[in-house]
């Protein structure tokens, strides 16, 4: 029998939640994730642990019984784990983090939050600025890394990974005509009213180049410095927009449509930037691989959260 501790958590969290896609976002992957996850215990172990229906998942009598088995086991092998970590990294590490304005608003302060409830030793300061002074401040040594969305240009001193794929998406009105189908192709987006960033910004260079390959030359009837602003501006029936799918999050507080745009299917990267003149503490590290796994969460669910919202 070859049971592992990942198997156990998502076993646990699913009878915890009494549902596959809550856990599922307990443990950053998608529900059929999780589904097989508790499939293969199943298997290795012999018996169903949960009755499935349309409406609800409850635990079998044998999945009762074995509960409490699994739920210690995991409790002593988690806090096993969290004392010898300590034992081995210094007792306090810190980390300065910059983030432009969407991801120092909509995406760090949850992902420093759930990161903090893993390892709380690491201690994270959120800056926010735009690209250029985060640039620079990398640069001076000012902090000790930056996330942004877009691939940065190369500069020296600097290096990049990307964390996260995100889809291209239109952003609509969910109010007045007219009603835009789920998923649109270029030429059609390059035919609406748009709200824009300023043309010399990464993300908007990617869409002008989808719009003039779809015959569109002019700039945006209207322009914005910031994602929340422009999402705002659609909002109040100014325009649609084109930008990441991660900018769902911040779509989400808002009375807008999401689309998918299609042939082509455009991506763009949220990034890490780093100063290539230092290495990170460990903790730091880790943390990047959090957000890494974190991000990859939000892009699975985004292209599903806009063909269910448009």
């Amino acid at each position: 029998m070859n049971i592992t501790s990942r198997q156990l958590k998502a076993f646990v969290l699913t009878a915890r939640h009494q549902s596959f896609s809550r856990a599922a976002e307990q443990l950053f992957i998608t529900q059929s994730g999780m589904s097989l996850l508790v499939r293969e215990l199943e298997t290795q172990l012999g018996f169903r642990l949960f009755e499935r229906t349309t409406r609800k998942v409850a635990l079998t009598e044998l999945g009762a019984r074995f509960l409490p088995v699994a739920d210690r086991s995991l409790r002593e092998l988690e806090a096993a784990a969290a004392t010898l970590s300590r034992s081995a990294a210094p007792a306090h590490a810190s980390l300065l983090l910059g983030g432009g304005p969407f991801c120092a608003a909509a995406i760090l302060p949850r992902a420093i939050s759930a990161y903090a409830q893993l390892d709380p030793r690491l201690h994270i300061d959120l800056i926010d600025a735009e690209r250029a002074k985060l640039r620079e401040q990398l640069q001076a040594g000012a902090i000790d890394a930056a996330v942004l969305t877009g691939l940065q240009d190369e500069a020296p001193g600097l290096r990049q990974r990307s964390l996260a794929r995100f889809a291209m998406m239109l952003v609509s009105p969910a109010a007045g005509e007219p009603r835009l189908p789920a998923e649109l192709r270029w030429p059609e987006v390059a035919a609406l009213r748009l709200v824009g960033l300023p043309r010399a910004t990464p993300i908007q260079q990617l869409v002008d180049e989808q719009l003039a390959r779809a015959g569109r030359g002019a700039p945006a009837e209207v322009t914005c410095n910031f994602f929340e602003t422009q999402i705002a501006m659609v909002e109040a029936g100014a325009g649609a927009a084109v930008m990441p799918a991660a900018a769902s999050l911040a779509c989400a507080k808002r009375n807008v449509t999401l689309h998918a745009i299609v042939e082509p299917v455009v991506w763009t990267d949220v990034c890490w930037v780093s100063s290539g003149a230092r290495e990170l503490p460990r903790a730091a590290a880790q943390f990047c691989e959090f957000l890494s796994e974190y991000l990859a969460h939000i892009a699975e669910r985004a292209p599903r959260a806009a063909a269910e919202i448009a």
